[in-house]
């Protein structure tokens, strides 16, 4: 069977006695057995902070390997391309990070 009838599970009921047995799911999941996402721990008071530093870590990490590829690319071109280049490879890459402000 495909998903593609938009079947989401079958299930085949069997029964024993005059109640009824269990479900048996032969396709898809069984709806009583899900996980139950679990919650980050962590104070309400320092949400607001880690959400910058995390967003600055992120802006930090893109602004590295953006400066990364530049930094390779004018070595391939010149010699000592990456010296020459330097000022102009800092700013594209921390302007692509969304203006990141080192301090």
């Amino acid at each position: 069977m495909s998903n593609q009838d938009g079947l989401k599970r079958v299930v085949v009921l069997r029964s024993d006695d005059s109640f009824g047995g269990e479900p048996d799911t032969i396709y898809g999941h069984s709806q009583g057995k899900r996980k139950k996402k679990s919650r980050k721990k962590q104070s309400k008071l320092l949400s607001p902070t880690e959400k910058m530093v995390f967003g600055m870590a992120k802006r930090l990490d893109k602004a590295t390997t953006e400066y990364r590829d530049r930094h390779s690319a004018s070595n391939k071109k010149k010699k000592n391309g990456w010296v020459r280049d330097y000022p102009k490879n800092l700013s594209k890459a921390l302007s692509k990070a969304g203006g990141l402000k080192l301090f």
